[in-house]
C-alpha cells in the first residue's frame, strides 16, 4: 500500500518533471501531497467518503496518474495521451467500486418496439432484459453485465475471464481471472438485493 509522499514522488516521475532514479525535493514532494490531498477531498463532491489512505493497491497506478495531470499545469507540462487514458481508468475503477449507482427507474409507458443491444443486453420486442452468457477467457469492459447461470453480475474491474467456471456467489468483489465481478441480482428478480 503506498503512502501520500510514494504517490507523490511517482506522480512527480510520471510526469516527468524528475527521471526513473532522480529523487524529488521535499518541498516538490510537499506540494504535490497538498495536490492529492486536495484531489481526495475533491472526491466527496462526487459522493466518496472516507479515509482512504494509505491507498489499496489496485489504484495506486490510476491515482499517481490522476495525480499527475492534476499537477501538470504547475510545472508547465502537458500531460501526454498515455497518462491521460490511465487517469481516466483509475478514476473509473473508483467510481465502480466505491460509488453505488443509482437504481434506474422507467416510466411505465415506455414500450420496447424492437430488439436491440447494448452494454452486455438484448432487449426483446416485449422489453424483456437477457443478459449476455458469462463466457470464458473472454475481455469484459467496466460495467459490463452478464449472467451466470442464475446470477447478474456487473463488471467492476475490466480484464479477462478465467478459462472456467465464471463469476459464483452474491460478494461485492468476487475474482474472475483478471475480472472482478460484483453481484447484483438473481436472474428475472426486478431489483437487486
Amino acid at each position: 500500500m503506498a503512502t501520500a509522499t510514494q504517490i507523490a514522488t511517482r506522480a512527480l516521475r510520471r510526469l516527468n518533471v524528475y527521471s526513473s532514479g532522480e529523487n524529488p525535493p521535499a518541498v516538490d514532494v510537499a506540494d504535490a501531497k497538498e495536490a492529492l490531498t486536495a484531489m481526495i477531498a475533491s472526491w466527496e463532491a462526487e459522493g466518496l467518503t472516507g479515509d482512504i489512505l494509505p491507498l489499496d493497491a489496485r489504484f495506486e497506478q490510476g491515482v499517481v496518474a490522476m495525480l499527475a495531470v492534476r499537477l501538470a499545469e504547475e510545472y508547465g507540462k502537458q500531460p501526454g495521451e498515455v497518462l491521460v487514458r490511465d487517469a481516466k481508468s483509475g478514476w473509473d475503477q473508483i467510481s465502480a467500486a466505491f460509488f453505488a449507482v443509482p437504481k434506474s427507474t422507467f416510466d411505465d409507458g415506455i414500450v420496447n418496439t424492437g430488439h436491440w443491444y447494448q452494454y452486455g443486453i438484448i432487449v426483446g420486442q416485449e422489453g424483456d432484459s437477457l443478459y449476455t452468457p458469462w463466457e470464458a477467457s473472454t475481455a469484459y469492459r467496466l460495467r459490463e453485465h452478464v449472467q451466470n447461470g442464475s446470477m447478474i453480475y456487473e463488471c467492476i474491474t475490466a480484464g479477462t475471464s478465467a478459462s472456467s467456471g465464471g463469476p459464483t456467489g452474491t460478494g461485492p468483489e468476487i475474482t474472475d481471472g483478471t475480472v472482478t465481478w460484483c453481484w447484483r441480482r438473481v436472474a428475472g428478480s426486478p431489483d437487486a438485493e
